[in-house]
């Protein structure tokens, strides 16, 4: 069985979600903060929506069971068609996680969601040094920059860290960056 549950999206956009995913043959239910104590199977087996009230959580959550890559691609890109985006985070259900309460799988992928963020900005720091002549720089500087994205790619190349140490890092970067503005400059006056 296909199904999605959403929490914390508007009634419009519940409309529209529900028309795209009947046509997909993927059932749909609403939850509320009434039911985020349940275990994630528990509301699996739901049939109707519950509470509307979704207080708890300021993101919006989709979880879901059942469904292939190909088809969360589809949901997602008819969700944009459709003028209404969803902007909030995705959970699939797992073996482990059907067995955690909402609220379990709510901080977790919270959690998640904050790491992945960190880990764009950090690529985005990496990325804007393509091209940049580090030989430019004072060789102190360009020597700790270089060690800061060397640790850098090498953070994002494991595959766990924390928040912490990936914000820590991204902080290194951040600073070790300073002072590198009349490189880009350069780089893109060369375009």
């Amino acid at each position: 069985m296909k199904k999605v549950i959403f929490y914390g999206i508007s009634a419009s956009a519940a409309e529209i979600y529900a028309d795209i995913l009947e046509q997909m043959g993927i059932e749909m239910i609403m939850i509320g903060d009434d039911v985020l104590s349940k275990r994630f199977k528990q509301v699996l087996n739901m049939q109707e929506s519950s509470s509307e009230i979704h207080e708890k959580y300021d993101s919006s959550y989709l979880l879901m069971d059942g469904l292939s890559k190909e088809e969360i691609m589809i949901m997602s890109e008819s969700f944009e068609g459709a003028d209404v985006p969803f902007g909030g985070i995705m959970v699939s259900a797992t073996q482990t996680n059907r067995e955690w309460t909402l609220e379990m799988i709510f901080e977790e992928a919270k959690q998640e969601a904050k790491i992945m963020e960190q880990m764009y900005q950090l690529q985005m720091m990496i990325e804007s040094t393509n091209g940049m002549d580090l030989n430019q720089l004072e060789p102190n500087h360009a020597a700790i920059l270089k060690r800061a994205l060397m640790d850098s790619y090498l953070m994002l190349m494991r595959e766990e860290y924390t928040y912490e140490q990936i914000s820590a890092q991204a902080r290194i970067l951040e600073e070790a960056l300073k002072g590198t503005e009349h490189l880009k400059r350069k780089e893109n006056n060369h375009e």
